[in-house]
Parts: C-alpha cells; sequence; structure tokens
C-alpha cells in the first residue's frame, strides 16, 4: 500500500511539472504574439516625422553639392500679401502673408510669372484650410513652408523653386 501512495504522488508531482511547463510554454507564445502584433503595427502605421519630411523636401530642391564657396542666390519674387479666414469654427480668426518665391533662374522666373494665378490660388487654398493651431507654433509655420514649397513645385517643375520666405505672418 506504500507502494502504491508513493507512486501516486510520483504522478501527482509529475503532472504538475508537466501541466505548469505547459502553461509556461503557452505564456511565452502569447508574449511573442503579443509583442510581434505590436511590432508589425507601429512599422506598418507608424508615419513619417514632420522633420524627416521637411529634410526630405529640403533634399529634393537643393543641388547635391555647389563648386564655388559663395551661396547661390536665386531670384526672387515677391506675391502680394494673402488675408485669409482660418479654418476654425469656433472662432473667427484672420491669417495675413506675404510669401517671396526664390527661383533658380530668369527662366523658372518667368514661368513662376506666367503661373502666377495658380499658384496664389494653390496658397489661397492651402492657408484658408490652416486652423490657430496649425499656425501658431514655429513648427507649424515650417510645415505649412514646406507644404507651400511642395505646391510651388509641383506647379513650374521641379529643381526650379529654391526656398520659400514668409515676409510677413501676422495671426489676428
Amino acid at each position: 500500500m506504500a507502494k502504491k501512495e508513493k507512486s501516486d504522488d510520483k504522478a501527482q508531482e509529475s503532472g504538475k511539472k508537466g501541466s505548469s511547463k505547459l502553461l509556461l510554454i503557452i505564456i511565452v507564445l502569447l508574449v511573442l504574439i503579443i509583442a510581434g502584433g505590436a511590432g508589425a503595427f507601429f512599422l506598418l502605421y507608424s508615419a513619417p516625422s514632420d522633420e524627416e519630411i521637411a529634410k526630405e523636401i529640403q533634399k529634393d530642391e537643393t543641388p547635391a553639392v555647389t563648386t564655388s564657396d559663395e551661396p547661390q542666390i536665386g531670384i526672387t519674387v515677391e506675391l502680394k500679401p494673402f488675408i485669409v479666414n482660418l479654418a476654425d469654427p469656433k472662432a473667427s480668426h484672420f491669417l495675413k502673408a506675404t510669401i517671396t518665391l526664390e527661383v533658380k533662374d530668369d527662366k523658372a522666373k518667368d514661368l513662376t510669372d506666367k503661373m502666377l494665378p495658380k499658384i496664389r490660388n494653390d496658397i489661397l487654398l492651402l492657408l484658408s484650410s490652416q486652423t490657430l493651431e496649425d499656425v501658431i507654433s514655429i513648427e507649424g509655420k515650417v510645415r505649412l513652408r514646406d507644404e507651400i514649397m511642395a505646391r510651388v513645385s509641383r506647379i513650374i517643375g521641379r529643381g526650379r523653386l529654391k526656398n520659400v520666405y514668409f515676409s510677413q505672418f501676422v495671426v489676428q
């Protein structure tokens, strides 16, 4: 009888060991699946930061290597001031902005002058779609400038626009 009790105790101990190992394996597998799912989610759905977008636009617009030590100064085209209502549903805010475009050469300036109505239209639509929170911070202004650069570059062609400057920017 003592032998029978000993064999029952051993069977229970081995059953407990087996079930605890199985439980441990299941927990480890669940942790790995959750970690893999979270990693895949962040990899697929993470958007590039605004700084990365700005660097990419700057890289596309600037020449790779300049041969002289003097900075290459482009030709500037000053646009008439823009006065728009901001897209704030709760309050009435206005934005007045004067924008200067720096283009590569005379040919780009001539093209810019010809396409000025389309350029003004795109900038006007972009400015009026902004909210106060979008344009009040420095990051918002940089993001807005980069978006203006992208839109104007699409109109006059890549590589012709060197930079966009705000010569006046007032929010009320």
